[in-house]
């Protein structure tokens, strides 16, 4: 959407939008040619506003113009609008427009109304076709205004699931084919301090990640072969989350959730595990890891447990674990985390018999998943690294940890861990 005041969004040009009930029955049928589809839109009115873009290199930029723009941006979320864009050539006066302009929110305006007409899947297909503008578009990646960087993202989201569709779609061309794509990306990441622009590109990263093409390679892979995301990973979070946030908002955990599943995703690979052991970017990851768990032991922060919020807690733990596995960690330096699991699994245990039931079955699930940590965990620590971490912890979170090792690990091993417990 644009980003016109409210105030401005309710006073729709007279011409722009045909107000029915002022309007006689008997003049309805003369106006009906001058309706975009089933909308109460002037066609007329459209084609002006295009013409005006196109003058904006000779008459310059003006409020009068961006307010009309705007409201034009606004209405493109009706598939009758957009259809009528592109039957009017829109495609050929926005790439005309894109290269002339001098003026950022015009840049901006122009790229939000096509990303607006890419939600239309044929349009979507359409725009994939036009080389040129795409190659215009990808080009504008090397501007430093942040807002025509965020819209040229939300573009590219949507060719993502054009791809997802087809993987020989004409928009995996263009975007392999970008040196712009492939450079400034990564860049963003590790030098942005715009906090919109690196939630957009984490989640078009995230979504690259997540689809699969027939070569056995992600998209990811294929856009970016030779880049390294984890530095530009490690510095967009701290950027974004300077210090603790609770609670969070909706777009800070689905910005959390995108950050985690992507290095999930990439922590398959072999390239990102020796980066990790580099300088510090094992400790500043597993910091990460214990801010993130650490922020939901407060009920009012994990409360209603949410898909959302369960896959952040799951993939924290999961790396965690994975890093022990690998000998990354010792036991001593994620004593404190695997506390904090313990904290969760027991407010996890409280909350199943007190909530509704929609809620419960993701509970379970991440319940199931935090137990099975913790007995994991339990393996491969010794009885003292055990010991260290329980300690910390309540009596009824020791208690409660201690029965779901029991069968699981060695007798002599809990016993030992039993035993030596103070004040058992």
């Amino acid at each position: 959407m644009s980003e016109v005041q409210e105030s401005e969004n309710d006073k729709l040009e007279s011409n722009a939008v045909l107000e029915a009930q002022e309007i006689a029955e008997d003049e309805i049928e003369k106006l009906k040619g001058d309706i975009v589809g089933d909308t109460l839109y002037s066609g007329k009115w459209i084609i002006s506003i295009l013409l005006s873009i196109s003058k904006v290199p000779e008459d310059g930029w003006n409020e009068k113009v961006e307010n009309d723009l705007c409201t034009l941006w606004d209405m493109t979320t009706e598939k009758d609008i957009v259809n009528f864009l592109v039957d009017n050539d829109f495609f050929k006066i926005a790439e005309l427009a894109l290269n002339s302009s001098e003026e950022p929110r015009f840049t901006e305006i122009i790229l939000g109304i096509i990303g607006n007409m890419t939600c239309e899947p044929s349009v979507l297909d359409i725009l994939g076709e036009k080389e040129e503008l795409l190659e215009t578009i990808l080009r504008l990646l090397s501007s430093e205004d942040t807002a025509t960087l965020v819209q040229i993202l939300r573009l590219l989201r949507c060719a993502l699931w054009n791809i997802q569709t087809n993987p020989e779609s004409k928009w995996r061309a263009n975007l392999r084919n970008s040196t712009f794509l492939r450079e400034v990306v990564p860049f963003i990441l590790k030098s942005s301090t715009n906090e919109e622009l690196l939630i957009a590109t984490t989640s078009f990263l995230r979504s690259s990640a997540e689809i699969d093409l027939p070569s056995g390679k992600t998209l990811l892979d294929d856009l970016f072969e030779s880049s390294s995301f984890l530095p530009g990973m490690l510095e967009s979070f701290e950027e974004v989350f300077p210090q603790e946030e609770a609670p969070y908002s909706a777009s800070t955990l689905k910005y959390l959730e995108d950050w985690l599943e992507l290095f999930s995703i990439l922590r398959k690979g072999h390239q990102i595990h020796q980066e990790i052991l580099q300088e510090d970017n094992l400790s500043r990851t597993v910091e990460i890891l214990r801010r993130i768990l650490s922020s939901f032991i407060d009920p009012w922060n994990f409360y209603p447990l949410d898909e959302t919020k369960a896959s952040c807690v799951h993939r924290c733990a999961e790396m965690i674990l994975d890093f022990r596995w690998k000998g990354f960690l010792r036991a001593d330096s994620t004593a404190d985390i695997d506390a904090t699991i313990l904290k969760i699994i027991v407010s996890i245990n409280t909350a199943m018999k007190e909530e509704e039931e929609d809620s419960k079955e993701t509970m379970e699930e991440l319940l199931k998943y935090l137990e099975g940590y913790w007995i994991e965990i339990s393996k491969i620590s010794s009885v003292d690294e055990i010991i260290k971490i329980l300690k910390t912890n309540e009596k009824a979170v020791i208690d409660h940890a201690i029965n779901l090792l029991k069968s699981k690990i060695p007798a002599d091993k809990i016993n030992g861990v039993i035993n030596e417990l103070p004040n058992k």
